[in-house]
């Protein structure tokens, strides 16, 4: 139940909603995990009681991480890949070019190297496609494998793992993306995915790297009872699970049950610096603390996409599998100058496409915007952007010739992954796949008036209203502690499916403001008694909202929805707020 105690929208458009909470359950929540009043207030208002409580703020995995061997195909997979790795066989892996799919092959990688197994590796450039093909099987084939794991891609491969498997490779996939009613002909699939898998199955909602952790761990297991690790040092898989954590969190699944279990385990094991690709990724995002999950997922993550979007893919991979430091920091400096270019690029791309939906009619159901030659490793960043500039699914082309390749992402309410899928399957895509609220898609361009007409057919026209955006609490500048923000930390890692709580600072002035590059802008507060803190407002410079503090000169007071976040920097702690939206005071 939603209580709107603010009627008209804010300056940035948005209706502000105040969550009710159960009172009853938030002073019990308080009393028996000695919890702060925000936190159990927060806690109760999402749903929580004391059962699940527990679970959420001490989960483990011993107790908690779910039988790998649940998942079908799971023992015919680890049977099949234990046969190859006693055997001495070379193994091949086929990762995806995005984060979950550098880690995912990092990961099993580098446990099969602990194997002592010889390992060959391939991320397919944006160019060539998304997902295994029929020439990389042929090269594998050649090079004397006799195993083939697809990693984090597959499911809808059909061609390439059929022309695999009649090659005589046993392809084993090892997938999370949406599956169809048929599964393509290889020697195992495992996907929680799957149709034949229960919906309400604890891996349903598993990264690709999740995926291939469970896999490892049913592998090891397989491999001890068959008497392989007697001579010779059992790994430790937790060792994986930093990898792990950065590969969920920047595939944005929900981080709740085990995908929450496994990246807060894994941000444990992160700020232990084992892996040196991270060690070097980390530094150059200029990250010198414990990494967090908004870390990996705005700073770090970025880094290694760039190699899909704009450079040679496998830079990622092969520097989250690295053994050399030297090796990591070159590939690492390498992967900071490709985000910058990426930046470049997605900035160029991204005001031409916001001139395109400027200068149309708005259809009130969804935005498409297409260009010749657009870059197609920035569409889905800068379809990202749109989506939340104007709170619309978002349709990105990239027209090359006779051929498009477009990039999707979604608001709630509208299953983009279904709705590709379903297009794919009606034959007017020729390639396709995704998520809830995002999918990659492929069709010729004489099918291009099908796929608006079909989009307009099944996206229902959506009303035009403010967006409504939920607050967790109302507080006064002085409330914000560094014992608040600790409290809060306890509801950590943050992502989707367990949302950072939003705040509003009632009756703030400002006092200062810096308009810095990229549109941000450093703003200092102050409220009435005179306690002051700094704030940020990111890419605010041409909204409305940014338009008033620039211009309020610290006459006007603002209610401000922010985020409560803290900045540490060679030790120093400091209190920052990141402003999200505002309103003048009443």
């Amino acid at each position: 139940m939603h209580v709107s105690t603010w009627d008209t929208p804010s300056l940035n458009g948005c209706i502000w909603t105040l969550k009710d909470t159960n009172e009853r359950m938030s002073n019990a929540l308080s009393q028996h995990f000695e919890l702060s009043d925000v936190v159990a207030r927060i806690l109760a208002g999402r749903g929580f009681n004391l059962e699940t409580t527990e679970e959420f703020l001490n989960p483990t995995l011993k107790q908690n991480l779910p039988d790998p061997f649940s998942l079908k195909d799971m023992e015919k997979s680890a049977q099949r890949m234990s046969k190859a790795i006693i055997a001495k066989e070379p193994i091949g892996l086929m990762g995806d070019y995005d984060v979950d799919g550098a880690t995912s092959t990092a990961e099993l990688k580098l446990y099969l190297e602990l194997c002592g197994a010889e390992v060959l590796t391939y991320i397919p450039e944006r160019e060539d496609g998304y997902g295994p093909n029929s020439s990389k099987m042929q090269e594998y084939k050649d090079k004397g494998c006799s195993v083939v794991a697809t990693l984090d891609c597959g499911t809808t491969a059909f061609e390439p793992i059929e022309f695999g498997t009649k090659l005589g490779l046993d392809v084993i996939i090892l997938d999370h993306h949406n599956a169809e009613s048929q599964l393509p002909n290889a020697y195992a699939v495992v996907n929680p995915k799957r149709l034949d898998e229960d919906v309400n199955h604890p891996c349903h909602f598993l990264a690709a790297c999740g995926v291939v952790f469970l896999f490892i761990v049913a592998l090891n297991k397989v491999l001890r009872e068959s008497g392989f690790w007697q001579d010779k040092t059992e790994p430790n898989l937790i060792q994986f699970l930093d990898l792990v954590a950065f590969g969920t969190v920047c595939d944005v699944v929900k981080l709740q049950g085990v995908n929450r279990l496994l990246v807060k385990s894994g941000l444990r094991q992160l700020a232990q610096c084992q892996n040196i690709g991270l060690i070097a990724l980390a530094r150059q995002a200029g990250i010198d603390t414990k990494p967090s999950a908004e870390n990996l997922g705005y700073a770090m993550g970025p880094r290694v996409n760039a190699c899909g979007r704009v450079g040679k893919s496998d830079l990622g991979m092969r520097l989250l599998s690295s053994h050399d430091p030297i090796e990591a920091n070159i590939l690492a400096e390498e992967l900071e100058s490709l985000n910058a270019l990426r930046r470049d690029i997605e900035n160029d791309v991204f005001l031409k496409a916001i001139e395109q939906v400027e200068s149309q009619p708005c259809t009130n159901s969804y935005i498409l915007v297409s260009g010749e030659n657009w870059h197609q490793g920035v569409i889905g960043i800068v379809a990202g952007r749109l989506k939340e500039r104007y709170n619309l699914p978002v349709f990105a082309l990239s027209i090359e010739g006779d051929d498009i390749k477009g990039s999707a992402r979604s608001v709630s309410g509208v299953d983009i992954g279904t709705l590709i899928m379903n297009a794919l399957t009606k034959g007017i895509l020729t390639h396709g796949g995704g998520h809830p609220m995002a999918a990659g898609f492929s069709l010729n361009k004489d099918k291009l008036a099908d796929f608006q007409q079909y989009l307009t057919e099944n996206i229902h026209n959506l009303p035009q209203q403010a967006n409504q955006i939920e607050v967790e609490g109302v507080l006064d500048l002085a409330g914000v502690t560094f014992d608040l923000i600790d409290n809060l930390s306890l509801l950590a890692p943050f992502g989707e499916g367990n949302s950072e709580p939003i705040f509003v600072l009632k009756e703030v002035y400002i006092t200062y403001t810096n308009l810095l590059k990229n549109g941000h802008i450093a703003v200092g507060l102050r409220n009435k008694a005179g306690v002051k803190l700094s704030a940020i407002a990111f890419r605010a410079a041409d909204s409305q909202m940014g338009q008033a503090f620039l211009t309020s000169h610290g006459e006007m007071a603002f209610d401000l929805m922010v985020y409560l976040k803290q900045n540490s920097w060679h030790g120093q702690r400091k209190i920052q707020i990141q402003i999200l939206d505002a309103r003048p005071s009443a």
